[in-house]
């Protein structure tokens, strides 16, 4: 439930964030893990293929918190905890791809953002996603 409060009182400084920000950082996720490909002589097709879909059904997600907040009246905090959700996945996915570009990460941002996905997978897992 405190996930919940957090998100009720944060706020984007602009509506166009919601969308705005969660863009960029899947554009620079999908830039980097690229590179991060390209560099390891690892591209394959259908891996970027796989991401992009995931790219799309996140901005899906996004645009039907939106609609659905606009249409039903639902509080900011809606659309803006699944945002919020999105762009903390892709950072953590970024921050992967530039350790993996050899980037020195300090050790507390590396262990907050471990702590940060391990919660989020346990949370999916009790509410009953298996993956």
């Amino acid at each position: 439930m405190e996930q919940l409060d957090f998100i009720k009182h944060l706020s984007f400084a602009n509506k166009a964030w919601v969308i705005v920000l969660p863009c960029i950082l899947m554009a620079l996720d999908f830039l980097t893990g690229f590179i991060n490909a390209w560099i390891k002589r690892q591209i394959k097709s259908y891996i970027m293929r796989s991401g992009l879909g995931k790219k799309f059904g996140e901005l899906v997600a996004i645009f039907m918190a939106i609609i659905f907040s606009c249409a039903f009246g639902f509080p900011h905090y809606v659309m803006d905890g699944v945002s919020i959700y999105i762009i903390l996945m892709e950072t953590i996915s970024i921050f992967e791809n530039l350790e993996k570009l050899g980037v020195p990460i300090p050790k507390f941002v590396s262990k907050a953002l471990n702590q940060a996905e391990d919660k989020i997978q346990n949370e999916s897992k009790k509410d009953g996603d298996t993956k």
